[in-house]
């Protein structure tokens, strides 16, 4: 978790979400999103855990929901109310432009800032965006975080839309669509 905590001390979105408090908060919320999504199988860690991604299948995690409720709780008993209610207005803005359509959803994208430039996004992205283009489904993800536009972009994610989160920061829904297999 200490790969994910270094890479979005500075994110828009978790300043939002945890707008004080972050390094005492910041790992709870971190390692929620980790359970949440380690049981799929869809986490990838490179060079012993400097570059991470936790992805969502189509259709969601395969926890129960109240598996799901039970870890969200438990952040909640630690973030607290205001934190809480940060966390909602965010989800609600992205939940508003998720697509309804089957897609494979990329929660967390971090590579530790003294290790980056080295590929490693790449790498820990590969595999799921490679499923998804056998499957012909999009990749989809959402950022705070303008300088990430160029980035996403370098991996496929071109297509563009603004989220909007009730005072919250500018945020921007990603979509890479499938890529045209060799016939």
């Amino acid at each position: 978790m200490q790969t994910v905590i270094a890479a979005f001390h500075d994110d828009p979105a978790w300043q939002f979400m945890m707008p004080t408090g972050y390094y005492e908060v910041g790992p709870f919320f971190a390692a929620t999103l980790f359970d949440l999504r380690v049981g799929t199988g869809d986490v990838w860690v490179a060079d012993d855990g400097l570059a991470v991604s936790m992805w969502e299948p189509p259709g969601g995690a395969s926890l129960s929901s109240a598996e799901k409720s039970a870890a969200w709780e438990a952040y909640r008993a630690v973030a607290g109310e205001d934190r809480w209610n940060c966390l909602a207005a965010y989800d609600k803005g992205v939940d508003d432009v998720r697509p309804m359509t089957d897609h494979w959803y990329l929660g967390v994208l971090a590579t530790h800032p003294d290790h980056q430039g080295r590929g490693l996004a790449r790498a820990v992205t590969a595999p799921v965006r490679e499923l998804a283009d056998s499957q012909g489904l999009e990749c989809c993800l959402e950022t705070s975080k303008p300088t990430n536009k160029a980035i996403y972009a370098a991996l496929g994610f071109t297509e563009v839309s603004d989220i909007n989160i009730v005072g919250g920061p500018p945020t921007w829904w990603l979509r890479r669509p499938p890529a045209k297999l060799p016939s």
